[in-house]
């Protein structure tokens, strides 16, 4: 039962690995990360792309868990919204991935926008190229949470500014 219940969360994404095509400026943003997470908006969507090795990625392709918490940073250097991505593998390996979205830059402030209207986001898993997919259920909570920090990171940015 739990199985039925699971499965959707973490099903392949509909897209084929083929068919991604990132642009040339997120290429060579890779081509410079040895591992990390970084998102980029591909096809009107925020995504997010986890960099690691192959022996890594094939134990990222098999997820049990995933756990989303944010975070409003307000320090006037970095001033952000954090995204700590917890993963927990079937065979029980786990991984943590955390993402600063600059709350002083539009562009990162439309990935936190669009993330608070969709359902969910598409996880790409990413060597070399592309190897695999997966789609992340956005919850209601994940979103409003989302939406009230991005609230508080404006209001502090109108403080400031």
């Amino acid at each position: 039962m739990l199985n039925l219940i699971l499965k959707p969360l973490f099903r392949n994404s509909e897209s084929k690995i083929d068919t991604i095509e990132l642009s040339f400026d997120t290429e060579i943003s890779l081509s410079m990360i040895e591992s990390g997470c970084i998102f980029i908006s591909l096809n009107q969507m925020a995504t997010l792309i986890i960099i690691s090795s192959r022996e890594e990625l094939l134990q990222l392709n098999n997820i049990n868990k995933i756990t989303l918490n944010f975070e409003l940073i307000e320090r006037p250097e970095f001033p952000s919204i954090a995204m700590h991505i917890d993963i927990n593998t079937v065979s029980n390996n786990p991984f943590k991935f955390d993402y600063f979205f600059n709350t002083e830059s539009p562009q990162e402030l439309e990935l936190l926008k669009k993330l608070t209207h969709q359902d969910h986001f598409d996880m790409l898993l990413y060597d070399t190229q592309v190897l695999y997919s997966k789609k992340i259920v956005l919850s209601m909570d994940d979103k409003s949470e989302l939406t009230s920090l991005i609230d508080k990171a404006s209001q502090s940015f109108d403080k400031i500014g």
